[in-house]
């Protein structure tokens, strides 16, 4: 398990939404975390390990689910670009009509993410702002994390990487699928170097839950401190002291005093000039 503290992540300020429509309000008391990584690197378990120590752990994809479903203004979006055909005849969104119209077609899934995006992202920093100061840590477990650009409301970023081969093991007896269609799920996502680039902290689950157990507990080490870090008012930066020796400013040099010009008559005196010859 790598950490780097406050990599990826706002750093302490103030986060606003997209399109200036909502403002996470910046609590010096509450770190807020992303959860991130490829499926079958045990994510989930990692955000089960959080709330055990008493995380807020909000889940982006039920989130996601709960807007598209519930949210009236996305709903009337989803609407003006697809037609009442995406509609029950209860007045609800018929999920398996849009999924028919969309993901066959790639641009058409573009553009649903461009129009359900907004939505989700402001019911986001709501959840985000209403757990703030519950506890010490908020963590968001959300799998685009960086596609969808909540990486930006966060102060650090946790992504959970494993194996290729491990992940493809675990997704097969998770989901049920063949070895083929795990590996194309796999090459589908991000690779391991996307997260390492872009993460604060790398928490590796190559083995039992134990040993991500011990990661764990390292990894909740550094984010205490990154907690305590974001708390402390910073100190005072030192007044720069003057350069001395070879560095010092060079002094600048006194103006010369103008010689009052001579009186001639007090020059002829003490150097006469007609002098009379000794006979």
């Amino acid at each position: 398990m790598t950490g780097r503290l406050n990599a990826g992540g706002s750093g302490g300020k103030i986060k606003t939404g997209r399109g200036g429509e909502f403002v996470i309000e910046d609590h010096e008391d509450t770190l807020i975390i992303g959860l991130t990584g490829p499926t079958g690197a045990g994510k989930s378990t990692a955000g089960k390990l959080f709330s055990d120590r008493g995380a807020v752990v909000l889940d982006a994809d039920e989130i996601a689910r709960d807007t598209i479903d519930g949210s009236p203004e996305c709903l009337a979006d989803l609407v003006l670009e697809y037609s009442t055909e995406i509609i029950t005849a209860e007045g609800t969104l018929n999920r398996k009509k849009l999924a028919k119209l969309c993901f066959s077609d790639k641009e058409k899934l573009e553009r649903l993410n461009e129009i359900t995006y907004p939505h989700i992202v402001q019911n986001v920093e709501e959840k985000i702002e209403a757990a703030c100061g519950t506890a010490p840590f908020v963590v968001l477990d959300a799998p685009t994390l960086y596609e969808a650009g909540l990486h930006e409301r966060c102060d650090t970023v946790v992504a959970v990487l494993a194996g290729e081969e491990t992940r493809c093991q675990r997704i097969m007896a998770r989901d049920g699928m063949t070895e083929e269609d795990a590996r194309l799920r796999i090459s589908a996502q991000k690779k391991d170097d996307f997260y390492l680039a872009r993460a604060g902290h790398i928490l590796r689950n190559d083995g039992d839950t134990d040993a991500l157990r011990l990661s764990f507990i390292e990894l909740w080490g550094l984010l205490e401190q990154a907690l305590r870090e974001k708390s402390e008012p910073p100190e005072p930066a030192p007044q720069a002291a003057l350069p001395a020796g070879d560095d010092a400013p060079e002094k600048e040099d006194a103006p010369e005093q103008e010689t009052p010009p001579e009186d001639p008559i007090e020059n002829e005196i003490e150097n006469p000039t007609n002098e009379v010859p000794l006979a």
